[in-house]
């Protein structure tokens, strides 16, 4: 069915629910969770959750797109947001209480703004490219700018202080976006995707190397020293653990674009599940929860 995008500037797009590959990314997100959970020394379990967010991500771009009401939409994930925030607070192997480490939805809420953002900002330059107004080309440029602060304030914020975080970072936010961008073109997508990956490593590689106070010509680097050191930075993330080649270490992350194979064939098997709308919102804290419970009865 053709569904017009919720965001202006778009042409429509095909577009359709397809509860077979949400209900696959919550079995891998869950694989993901237990093994950060309860079995930490099981690696495999780990790389079977690096295919759950992207598709999140994707149903996202998709959602946005055959929305009927983008209010309600980021309603929705600004509640479950705060819901799942209480058991989130808690989710990590130690089960230490960090508040400001923001659970997805508040990424996925995040992403939702970025891309209706953007979308305002290419309308606002057609109506430029039409009618020859100024003030629209002004208005335009300044909101995509703004959409470009706005995927980066999360690490800005998670480097300025230690205790946030924002689950995925300007990592989901511009995946989500990709996905908007080229859904009609999967060799754009898996282009963007590649692109991003090496950007997200590199600056995840900067910002560990910094924080662990890795030394260069004798004297440890801060952040921004590790981001303008290309070649030091590159060399340390390359050769540990042989990431680049295992897709291991800072490279880990990678395994994930191996989701563009059940994003783009399971519509084979569209027709053969059906979930309520809101069995994914409530199976993110509800499992978490029963998560943080287990570990909580284990370890103590």
């Amino acid at each position: 069915m053709q569904m017009t995008p919720a965001g202006e500037g778009n042409k429509p797009v095909e577009v359709s629910r397809n509860d077979a590959l949400k209900l696959f990314a919550m079995i891998t997100m869950l694989i993901d969770h237990i093994g950060h959970m309860l079995f930490p020394q099981y690696r495999f379990l780990r790389s079977i959750g690096r295919l759950a967010f992207p598709i999140f991500a994707y149903q996202l771009a998709i959602g946005y797109a055959k929305t009927s009401s983008l209010k309600d939409y980021a309603k929705r994930l600004f509640i479950f947001g705060l819901i799942s925030q209480v058991p989130y607070s808690f989710f990590s192997p130690d089960l230490a209480f960090k508040p400001l480490h923001l659970n997805i939805m508040f990424t996925l809420l995040l992403a939702l703004g970025v891309v209706h953002l953007y979308d305002s900002g290419v309308s606002k330059i057609k109506k430029y490219s039409e009618n020859k107004g100024v003030k629209h080309l002004f208005y335009g440029l300044a909101i995509q700018v703004s959409v470009c602060i706005i995927i980066f304030v999360p690490e800005a914020l998670s480097i300025r202080y230690k205790d946030f975080s924002l689950d995925y970072g300007f990592y989901g936010l511009v995946l989500v976006l990709i996905f908007h961008l080229h859904r009609d073109s999967k060799l754009k997508t898996v282009a963007s995707y590649i692109i991003l990956t090496f950007a997200y490593t590199y600056l995840l590689g900067a910002k560990i190397l910094s924080a662990n106070s890795v030394r260069w010509v004798g004297r440890p680097l801060d952040i921004w020293e590790s981001l303008a050191r290309f070649s030091f930075v590159w060399q340390n993330i390359t050769r540990y653990n042989n990431g680049l080649v295992r897709l291991e270490g800072y490279f880990f992350q990678a395994r994930s674009i191996f989701a563009l194979i059940p994003i783009y064939g399971s519509y084979h098997f569209n027709d053969k599940v059906k979930l309520n709308k809101y069995v994914g919102y409530w199976f993110y804290p509800v499992h978490i929860g029963i998560l943080v419970t287990i570990a909580y009865l284990t370890n103590y």
